[in-house]
């Protein structure tokens, strides 16, 4: 029965959003369920990225609740509730970044904190720009006012220092330099044995 519950939870983590957008789109409802795809697709790429599975949980939630709130008007209801969303986002998403760079591309064992601050930073003035855009050419409803604009900036970098402190803290302890891929390390030790091998055979 653990064993169906964990699967159960990982189709969840995984597969909501996109379960989401399709009852929304069902139900005429074509701007929510857009919404809901984006949520969709950050699922799928925490999942492909290989994130630890607590990350993917975090970056899967995150993004649903964010849509939740958009749905339930909450950030109209609350004026103060774009700000912890705000943190809580960019913090899963620079994470994202930076795993995305180090981990995949870079091929290190972990990525580096100062990175996903720097990501945070950039995502953050993205969204805001994205903002403006969807004020300009979308829906003039948008609020872009300067003070809301640094205050999500502001909330997106404490987001992503946040999760850097938190990821250094956890992984102090391991290995943080490029990673040999399985394959050359194979190769290394299949070298290293034919050469003690033909040492061998030319002593004797």
């Amino acid at each position: 029965m653990r064993a169906v519950g964990r699967a159960v939870l990982r189709l969840a983590v995984r597969w909501s959003g996109l379960l989401m957008a399709a009852g929304l789109a069902l139900a005429g409802l074509w701007v929510e369920a857009a919404v809901a795809m984006l949520v969709a697709l950050g699922q799928v790429l925490a999942w492909r990225m290989r994130l630890p599975r607590g990350w993917e949980a975090a970056a899967s939630i995150t993004a649903m609740v964010a849509a939740l709130s958009s749905y339930l008007h909450l950030y109209e209801r609350w004026t103060w509730w774009d700000l912890p969303v705000h943190a809580a986002l960019t913090a899963v998403v620079s994470v994202m970044a930076a795993w995305m760079v180090d981990v995949r591309w870079c091929r290190r064992a972990s990525p580096r904190p100062w990175l996903m601050v720097i990501s945070g930073f950039l995502l953050a003035l993205v969204w805001e720009v994205l903002e403006w855009w969807g004020h300009q050419v979308v829906d003039p409803r948008v609020h872009i006012a300067p003070a809301d604009t640094a205050g999500d900036v502001i909330a997106g970098v404490l987001g992503a220092s946040a999760a850097a402190w938190w990821w250094h803290r956890r992984s102090a302890a391991g290995p943080s330099g490029p990673v040999r891929s399985p394959s050359r390390s194979a190769r290394a030790s299949s070298d290293s044995a034919s050469t003690r091998l033909g040492a061998g055979r030319s002593v004797r």
